[in-house]
């Protein structure tokens, strides 16, 4: 099963082979302030193991490895891989890369305290989504976090990600999640997006 919609596959993921990652309108260089009121707050805690699912050129693990986790960032293309081990160079920072699809992470069994998704979740195709949640359901070890940041359905209409409504995000994960947290905040302005509309989900492992 492919797990990425088409346009996802056709138009976005290639650009990671091609393009400045400087010209890539969801790269913003920071993370969202919810991940980072995680951190803050001990939800993810020092020491915790992340996956981190479709990590691009690894802005997120690379903010979690330099505060105390144990990260591993799984991404389908060896482009944005190669680009994330620089960033993670730069910074200095021990994060394990690994090429691997979202459906069939190259992990074992019960590996993460964490499982991590950002701006993943909302690119899955639909039927799709309850193999997504059975595998993240894997990675984590019993009572362990997913935690997925995603458009929302308070989005402005038009081209992107799905717009997702509460039951598109709740709906796949509760055989095998309880939900701990789910809302809807106002995450950083883009040129594109000055007013952006996001979920937040924080879903613990049964």
């Amino acid at each position: 099963m492919q797990a990425f919609t088409d346009r996802w596959t056709e138009n976005f993921a290639p650009l990671y082979e091609r393009d400045d990652v400087a010209d890539m309108s969801w790269v913003t260089t920071s993370v969202s302030p919810e991940l980072q009121r995680l951190v803050i707050d001990g939800t993810i805690a020092p020491g915790s193991s992340v996956v981190d699912l479709a990590c691009g050129p690894g802005v997120q693990a690379i903010f979690l490895a330099r505060h105390g986790m144990h990260v591993t960032g799984v991404d389908r293309s060896a482009a944005a891989l190669d680009r994330a081990r620089a960033l993670a160079g730069l910074y200095h920072s021990e994060v394990t890369f690994l090429e691997g699809d979202i459906l069939n992470v190259p992990l074992p069994d019960n590996c993460a305290d964490v499982v991590h998704d950002s701006f993943v979740y909302h690119n899955v195709r639909p039927e799709a989504r309850t193999a997504y949640a059975a595998e993240a359901a894997r990675l984590a070890v019993p009572g362990g976090l997913f935690i997925l940041v995603g458009f929302s359905d308070r989005m402005s209409p038009g081209t992107g990600p799905i717009r997702l409504s509460s039951d598109d995000v709740v709906k796949p994960f509760l055989p095998f999640f309880e939900i701990e947290e789910l809302r809807r905040f106002r995450n950083l302005p883009t040129l594109k997006r000055p007013d952006q509309w996001h979920w937040l989900g924080v879903f613990r492992r049964r």
